[in-house]
Order: C-alpha cells, then sequence, then structure tokens
C-alpha cells in the first residue's frame, strides 16, 4: 500500500481501524471503560449534539499536507470503483456533510487482504474493497462516522498510545462508536447498522487481531452502541442535513 517500509512505519500509527476483531479477553474492565465511556457523552446534558461536536471539532488539514499524506499512498493500491461500489461511497456524502469534511476527508478504496475501514490522519478514509463488498451501505455509513470521530480525539489517543494506556485507547475507540451512533441519529438513519457492521467486519477476521489492545470484546461494545442509542434517542427532536 505504502511506497516503502520506512514510510508504513512512520504511518502506521496513524492508522486507526475499525472492528479488527475482538475476543472476549482484555487488559482492563470493560464494564469501567464502557461507563467512562458513556458518561463522556452524558455530560452534554440539555446541549444538543450538533452544537456539542461543533464545539469539540478539530481544524482541518492543512491543504499541503494533505497531499503529502496521501502522496504515501502507492497508486497501483487504490481501485477504481464499480458503480455499485460507488454508489455506497455516494452514501457517505451526508455523513461526511455533517462532520463538516465534504471536501477535506477524501474516500480511497484500497487493495488489501482484510476487510477494514481506516482513517488516514484527517486526510481520507481508507476503504478496503473487502470491507466495501461485504457492508450495506447504511453499515459503510456507520462504519466510517466511526472513523471520522477519531479526528476529534486524535491526539488524545495518540498520548494514550505512547504511554500504552490501554484502558484510554479502549475508552476512546467506544467514544468514536458514540460519535457514530449520534451521526446515524442526527441524520435519520439507524444506528444499529453499527452493530451488524462490526459484527461482520469482526467475524471476518477469524479471530486475527491487529490492535487488540485498543478493543474491549464485541459483547461490549454492542452493549455500549446500545446504550448510546438511549441517550441520544431523547434528545434529537430533527434530522441534521
Amino acid at each position: 500500500m505504502f511506497r516503502n517500509v520506512t514510510t508504513f512505519a512512520v504511518l502506521l500509527p496513524i492508522l486507526t481501524p475499525i472492528a479488527i476483531a475482538q475476543t472476549n479477553k482484555t487488559s482492563v474492565s470493560p464494564a469501567s471503560t464502557a461507563t467512562t465511556g458513556l458518561a463522556y457523552f452524558e455530560k452534554v446534558h440539555n446541549r444538543s449534539f450538533d452544537d456539542f461536536l461543533k464545539s469539540i471539532r478539530p481544524y482541518r488539514l492543512a491543504p499541503e499536507l494533505k497531499t503529502r499524506v496521501i502522496g504515501m499512498l502507492r497508486k497501483e493500491d487504490i481501485v477504481i470503483a464499480s458503480p455499485k461500489a460507488q454508489a455506497k461511497l455516494d452514501a457517505l456524502a451526508p455523513i461526511l456533510k455533517y462532520h463538516d469534511r465534504s471536501s477535506v476527508i477524501d474516500l480511497k478504496v484500497m487493495r488489501l487482504n482484510q476487510a477494514v475501514v481506516m482513517f488516514l490522519a484527517g486526510a481520507a478514509v481508507l476503504i478496503s474493497e473487502r470491507a466495501l463488498g461485504m457492508l450495506t451501505a447504511e453499515e459503510l455509513q456507520a462504519v466510517v462516522a466511526h472513523e471520522l470521530g477519531h479526528e476529534y480525539f486524535w491526539n488524545e489517543y495518540e498520548q494514550a498510545r505512547l504511554n500504552k494506556q490501554y484502558e484510554k485507547m479502549q475508552e476512546i475507540e467506544l467514544r468514536c462508536d458514540g460519535m457514530a451512533v449520534i451521526t446515524m441519529n442526527r441524520l435519520g438513519l439507524d444506528p444499529s447498522h453499527l452493530i451488524t457492521a462490526i459484527t461482520k467486519l469482526t467475524k471476518s477476521h477469524k479471530g486475527k487481531l491487529i490492535n487488540p489492545d485498543s478493543y474491549v470484546s464485541l459483547d461490549e461494545r454492542i452493549r455500549f452502541i446500545q446504550a448510546m442509542m438511549g441517550i441520544v434517542r431523547p434528545i434529537s427532536c430533527h434530522c441534521a442535513h
């Protein structure tokens, strides 16, 4: 995918894959992690989620830096989507618009040997051919919403990763699930598509973990998503377009 091994080694920390299979074993208490994750969103109280996200939205990546980051991808690994696949990519427009990233984040279909979706350092969302074929348009919307959530917590996640604070990393992954629930809800879409999406992606990897310390178990993620749906539903009163 990348031009050379050195470049890949530098870029690897900024690639954040979703749902690279989880097991029931984690190094920390998933219950406390989920509780902390939910508390992050419960603090919004009477403030609308739309206003809340706007208030914490990070600065856009500078165009020249975006060009450099995307330039690290090998052109031969970038796939031109088929008409059917392109229809799924087109369905991501409202997701990008809600996060004010329509002209900021590129969508790249990649030739990879796994079903993965990855956030590329404020420059792009990388979607493997396998993931694009496996997920429905609605599931892809939910997964990309999760990936866009990583931009909000980028520095915090990197600090936790460098300090090997696995519980913090897991909590931030749950926050990104929460971001996906909020996004889907605000756009009048069903957030439960996130559950079916991560279940499909998890099963496709047959328990082979790329970054197991970053996630709580699949069952715990599902319970967190369901809890988030309960938090968001009473507050939403209209769809954002």
